[in-house]
């Protein structure tokens, strides 16, 4: 694994930077979130590599994870910083929603809750991967490339250190039913947010639309949610088979452009 830091420029990209602005509000609210859930990925990583002994390996890889995630924190921090000043500055509220329940969950659950946290989130990882490149080309036509370039990146790397957060869980006492339970909670407090952050985008919008316009804008971002989740829910179940493991899972088409940058 390589931490990679990509040159991107999207300050003139956003917010609409797809031709749809439902997609793009989807994936927008997706970086809102980001904002706050890697570092949290971070926190926890760094306190279970110091638990690990120093001749272990496997802190390189842990190593390497907290330095991948933070690239990605530093590049989404500046393009939410584009989406405030865009007119989005509500967004903030979604943001202190979730440093607020991260803080807590650092204070008060151990070690393996908070691990179990980080690889439901990193068991949809690979997931999202084969979504964007290989289930959106109709959605990324006429994308702006900066901002393709970004999500692209920023998943492959999701999808190349997809071990990482799985293996220290199960170094801490991970088990089958306890992983199940809380990817499933995990990705409900995330959808959560995701909707919160892009539903302040969608009103704020539609203050500028027809009432016409706007129900067609409606309609759209729900059928979008809908192909989304029926993708989804047609790879989730191998995460609750009691062997799963994301070593198995296959590389979607067109990461490993993205792996070779350096």
């Amino acid at each position: 694994m390589h931490a990679r830091k990509p040159d991107l420029d999207f300050s003139r990209s956003l917010p609409h930077w797809a031709r749809s602005r439902e997609f793009s509000h989807m994936f927008n609210g997706i970086s809102i979130v980001i904002m706050e859930l890697e570092p949290f990925l971070n926190r926890v990583m760094r306190k279970a590599r110091e638990a690990l002994p120093e001749s272990d390996s496997f802190r390189m890889d842990m190593s390497t994870f907290v330095r991948q995630e933070a690239n990605h924190t530093m590049l989404h921090g500046s393009y939410n910083q584009a989406l405030y000043g865009a007119g989005y500055a509500a967004l903030t509220a979604v943001g202190e929603s979730l440093r607020q329940d991260y803080a807590r969950y650092l204070h008060d659950w151990p070690l393996r809750d908070q691990l179990a946290y980080c690889e439901g989130f990193e068991s949809l990882g690979p997931i999202w991967a084969e979504f964007l490149f290989e289930g959106a080309d109709d959605l990324l036509a006429g994308a702006d490339p900066a901002v393709v370039n970004l999500w692209k990146w920023h998943l492959a790397e999701e999808f190349e250190h997809r071990m990482v957060a799985y293996t220290a869980y199960h170094r801490f006492g991970g088990r089958w039913l306890h992983r199940l339970r809380f990817t499933m909670s995990t990705h409900r407090h995330l959808e959560k947010h995701i909707r919160m952050a892009e539903a302040i985008m969608l009103n704020e919008d539609w203050k500028h639309m027809s009432p016409a316009e706007v129900e067609a804008s409606r309609q759209k971002s729900e059928r979008m949610h809908q192909r989304l989740n029926r993708f989804i829910s047609r790879r989730l179940w191998r995460l609750a088979l009691p062997g799963y493991s994301p070593e198995r899972i296959r590389m979607p088409n067109g990461i490993d452009h993205y792996l070779r940058l350096t």
